[in-house]
């Protein structure tokens, strides 16, 4: 069975930085090798990103509180004014939002196909 964490893996980490390589790409104008180096990626995986040929499963630019984080996250990535541990801190916390708003329960229930996982409720705020 998978958690929803190994959901996030698979799914939401991808495309964060699909939208993060996007912004720094088209407002900062940073290059793709800049980019790889500074989210710890390939260049070629930047240039997947960029082409929507990875990190689509699911689409966190929707939500413009989550979009809002991402496009923080992005200016402060380009000042160079982040911390390792910070940028670890606001990954985390676009995570969590994300599950709390159910953005996850449709691809967790198609992970967990064979446990039938129909009523779950462990991710999202009340």
């Amino acid at each position: 069975m998978y958690l929803p964490c190994e959901v996030v893996i698979r799914t939401v980490l991808p495309n964060l930085r699909a939208l993060i390589a996007k912004d720094l790409t088209e407002k900062y104008r940073m290059k793709q090798l800049e980019i790889a180096q500074v989210l710890g990626i390939s260049q070629s995986a930047v240039s997947m990103y960029l082409t929507r040929n990875r990190g689509i499963a699911v689409d966190l630019g929707k939500d413009r509180d989550i979009y809002d984080r991402i496009e923080a996250l992005s200016r402060k990535i380009f000042d160079r004014s982040l911390t390792q541990e910070e940028y670890i801190s606001k990954v985390c916390e676009i995570c969590r939002l994300a599950r709390g708003k159910g953005l996850l329960c449709k691809l967790h229930r198609e992970y967990v196909k064979p446990f039938e996982l129909r009523e779950c409720s462990l991710c999202l705020n009340k």
